[in-house]
């Protein structure tokens, strides 16, 4: 069992998962004694993502990132959960799923909401109703607003706790790019900033100071180094897992990834002025055996028929303006095409994984969802190849071209030619899609000559163990 699993079972058999509905925002403080322990949860860049993929291990999503933020408050522990930003999908067209994001965030009552570059890639505009229709706590300390010189958002937060205060600033990087609102923002030393909030936080009385840092892992880890003061960090933008945090300077830094696959889970001692002592940092893995918040799923799963509705309609009216051009001299012909002469191998396919590959999209309502086609057709969005299921039926599934090449340049030799290689099945088998990716164990299960049909029921089992864990 690997270490994400076995700290997930763990976290699983410390903490109650009673999901019973209802508001569990944290109170305001009262005249009580600081507690012993503070626990911080974070998530940063989820890019869009409301639920795994669904093709391989379902890591992360709302549901499952909701399901340990109101166990870990139910539980009675003093804590506090936090986004550090980058909520926002990387098409930057879709202001709905934009929308989703924020609002989904706020159902599980975040403390505070950090800025990060690709949530300005809208615009200003765009941001500020967002935050305001989300009535999100966000923050940043080191963004402007061009014309007024005033911060956009504030610039620290403090979140109150019975007999404990816990300040939360927010970093973005300078050199980032920050999409169509780059003339509308400015964005002001980190480091400076960062002495300022610090400073102001303590003076209003937070024992407890946490940095939401969209600066990078070098930014993020140089500033925890140059800014005394700072407890805490959960690092975003682009940044590595790491299965623990680590001290840098003076502060517990998580590196929890990005896509809300995991979380980063902080525990720290408090003495009795509520000053933290030590601590421990764990990144924890939202795999199948954490269970889904009921009311989120509900909420994500209506989200995404819809959503993927709207992409479909898109789809068509696209396709009908393109009609003019969807004769290409090279283009993809389709596996009945190649199975004129490769009757063997056609028969062979039919018994692996990858024949299954659109009714997987179709049977998880998102087989007009941009992210996810391409790695279930042929030739998505290229000249001559897949535009859609009515259109160009012959094109779903995971077929002959989309390992050996396009069929038109067939040529003498042409499938010893193409063979796939692991930079082949890594388009789509990526370590984020795919973590438990083998090249090696994977490739003989498709080969052909492998009749076993091992593949499709490797799947089948998988997706059985999905909707176990999904009942839950």
């Amino acid at each position: 069992m690997s270490h994400f699993a076995r700290s997930t079972s763990m976290l699983l058999l410390v903490l109650p998962l009673a999901l019973a509905a209802g508001d569990s925002r944290p109170t305001r403080a009262a005249s009580a004694p600081p507690p012993s322990k503070l626990v911080l949860i974070g998530t940063t860049d989820l890019r869009g993502e409301t639920s795994p993929c669904g093709c391989h291990t379902p890591r992360g999503g709302f549901a499952r990132i909701s399901s340990v933020v109101d166990s870990v408050r139910r539980s009675g522990a003093a804590m506090v959960y936090l986004d550090a930003g980058g909520a926002f999908p990387d098409l930057s067209t879709r202001m709905d799923l934009a929308d989703f994001m924020y609002s989904a965030l706020r159902d599980m009552a975040p403390g505070a909401v950090g800025v990060a570059p690709r949530d300005l890639q809208l615009g200003l505009s765009a941001i500020r109703r967002f935050a305001a229709d989300s009535r999100l706590p966000m923050t940043c300390a080191n963004l402007l607003d061009r014309a007024t010189r005033a911060p956009l958002f504030p610039p620290t937060r403090i979140v109150e706790l019975p007999g404990l205060k816990v300040g939360v600033f927010a970093l973005l990087g300078e050199r980032f790019e920050l999409g169509a609102a780059r003339d509308s923002v400015v964005v002001i030393d980190a480091e400076s900033a960062a002495h300022v909030a610090v400073t102001s936080l303590r003076e209003q009385g937070s024992q407890v100071i946490v940095l939401l840092s969209q600066l990078g892992r070098v930014g993020g880890e140089d500033l925890a180094t140059a800014v005394p003061g700072i407890d805490a960090v959960f690092l975003g933008h682009d940044v590595p897992v790491l299965e623990h945090g680590r001290r840098v300077g003076g502060s517990l830094v998580s590196y929890a990834g990005e896509r809300g696959q995991q979380i980063g889970m902080l525990q720290l001692s408090l003495d009795g002025a509520g000053r933290v002592g030590d601590g421990t940092c764990d990144v924890i893995s939202l795999g199948p055996d954490v269970r889904q918040h009921a009311a989120m799923l509900a909420r994500v799963k209506q989200f995404e028929d819809a959503y993927n509705e709207r992409m479909r309609h898109e789809q068509r009216l696209a396709q009908a303006a393109d009609e003019a051009d969807t004769d290409p001299i090279d283009h993809f012909v389709g596996g009945a095409v190649c199975a004129r002469c490769h009757t063997a191998e056609a028969a062979q396919w039919i018994t692996t994984a990858h024949s299954l590959a659109w009714e997987t999209l179709v049977r998880e309502k998102k087989d007009a969802t941009p992210d996810c086609i391409p790695c279930h057709v042929v030739g998505f969005r290229k000249a001559g190849g897949f535009q859609s299921a009515t259109s160009t039926p012959h094109l779903v599934n995971v077929q002959c071209e989309n390992c050996h090449g396009m069929g038109t340049t067939h040529g003498e030799n042409w499938v010893a030619r193409s063979g796939p290689t692991e930079g082949t099945c890594r388009t789509c088998h990526s370590a984020e899609r795919d973590p438990e990716f083998d090249f090696a164990t994977r490739l003989p299960l498709v080969t052909h000559g492998n009749t076993s049909g091992e593949s499709i029921r490797n799947v089948k089992a998988r997706r059985e163990r999905y909707r176990s864990g999904a009942s839950r």
